[in-house]
């Protein structure tokens, strides 16, 4: 566990981000570092994820809209359309009960081989099925440590805010996660 893995590609490796991951940086004040990763990886999400977090955000004045705003008029996160569904996508959403942005972002990993970043544990467990890289808020809040982006306590404080704000994880794995923080170089 632990960051985002790079693959040590010659070109930037792209991260494909579902809403729980963006709307959560955006809620701890992380969203605006993700510029920093800019240089190793190339940042984007789906038209029907867009939708979902920044029309509707917007629009209901939510305070994370100046974070949003911020991640998607300064272009830190790319919005591209879901394209052409891979044939092991078709009927997915019905199928595996995950909702049509995390279908979205999981076609559009799967069709550019990207690593996709999402939380909700069914659409985990297709993106494990049909071999799709994945990480989750968690993976870029240690890549942010690593990079060295954020200092240790500033992640850590994200995390405990995420929990605070309806992130669900087990208390063992944010203990994992803890400890994974500490050890980050």
């Amino acid at each position: 566990m632990g960051g985002v893995r790079h693959q040590g590609d010659p070109e930037r490796e792209t991260l494909v981000f579902d809403a729980t991951p963006i709307i959560y940086l955006c809620k701890v004040g992380l969203a605006g570092k993700l510029g920093e990763l800019s240089p190793s990886f190339r940042l984007l999400t789906t038209t029907e994820v867009y939708e979902e977090v920044y029309v509707k955000e917007v629009e209901k004045s939510a305070i994370e809209g100046a974070a949003l705003k911020e991640l998607f008029d300064d272009g830190m996160i790319e919005v591209v359309g879901r394209g052409k569904r891979p044939g092991p996508m078709k009927g997915l959403t019905r199928e595996s009960g995950i909702h049509t942005g995390e279908e979205s972002v999981l076609s559009l990993a799967l069709r550019t081989h990207a690593t996709v970043i999402v939380d909700d544990r069914r659409a985990r467990q297709v993106a494990r099925s049909l071999g799709i890289r994945l990480s989750g808020t968690p993976g870029v809040i240690i890549e942010l440590v690593r990079r060295h982006v954020i200092p240790k306590g500033e992640a850590r404080h994200a995390l405990e805010k995420m929990v605070d704000e309806g992130w669900y994880c087990s208390a063992k794995l944010f203990s994992v996660l803890l400890r994974t923080i500490e050890e980050t170089e």
